[in-house]
């Protein structure tokens, strides 16, 4: 599963935060759903509609939709997340909750999340990441890099690397070093609410995938998406 509280949370939420706010809009396509170093789709990429407001409180309130491109897959999910952030000189830290609804499927999950990026070395930013799902009773921890190049005035390109581990949520059975990715977006700002954001991704199981599975082929993927910022 793959996130980015339920709706009487996040309505309370947002009545008592800062009326100023800053809104994002997202409506991309991925090749393929490739998330914990495994393929969630039968075949065929997804739909992506993604929203979020943050408030000057630090409280960001986020919704996403996916749905199958591939008529012949019945898939489809619904993320409702919050998240709060602050920041301690260098540091970056977050914590979330998102409520997941997997409607074809008939089936739910809840997860909690936590990280930390810091922004004090010249040349790249490191982060950790850590979610752990109700539903499977199990954790995920990714401990990557990443770096930012700013090309001109109105395009970025940001490559990451991350090792991933599993910890009974991807799969009960076994526990460890699960799927390494290398990835990178290029961002290119169109005006001042419009951009387009392109992702190219390659992730190869490890030793938890190919237990699992039985094999770790890689999977590689590419997506396209358009953002709007207000």
């Amino acid at each position: 599963m793959k996130s980015i509280l339920t709706t009487s949370i996040v309505l309370a939420l947002a009545s008592f935060s800062v009326a100023a706010a800053d809104y994002e809009v997202d409506f991309g396509y991925d090749s393929k759903y490739i998330s914990e170093g495994r393929d969630n789709l039968e075949q065929g990429g997804i739909y992506w509609l993604n929203g979020a407001a943050g408030f000057e409180n630090g409280i960001t309130l986020s919704a996403a939709y996916g749905y199958a491109a591939d008529s012949s897959v019945d898939y489809d999910e619904l993320n409702l997340g919050i998240e709060y952030g602050f920041e301690v000189g260098d540091f970056s830290f977050y914590g979330s909750y998102t409520r997941l609804e997997f409607f074809e499927d008939d089936e739910s999950d809840n997860e909690l999340g936590a990280g930390i990026a810091y922004a004090g070395l010249e040349w790249f930013e490191p982060f950790v990441d850590y979610v752990y799902s109700t539903e499977a009773e199990g954790g995920f921890l990714e401990i990557g890099i990443q770096r930012e190049f700013a090309i001109n005035e109105a395009i970025t390109f940001t490559p990451y690397v991350i090792a991933a581990f599993d910890y009974g949520y991807a799969s009960a059975a076994h526990d460890g070093t699960n799927h390494s990715t290398y990835g990178a977006t290029l961002a290119y700002q169109l005006n001042d609410t419009w951009a387009i954001n392109a992702i190219v991704e390659h992730q190869e199981g490890h030793r938890d995938v190919e237990l699992d599975l039985g094999h770790s082929s890689g999977h590689l993927w590419g997506g396209l998406h358009f953002v709007a910022a207000f």
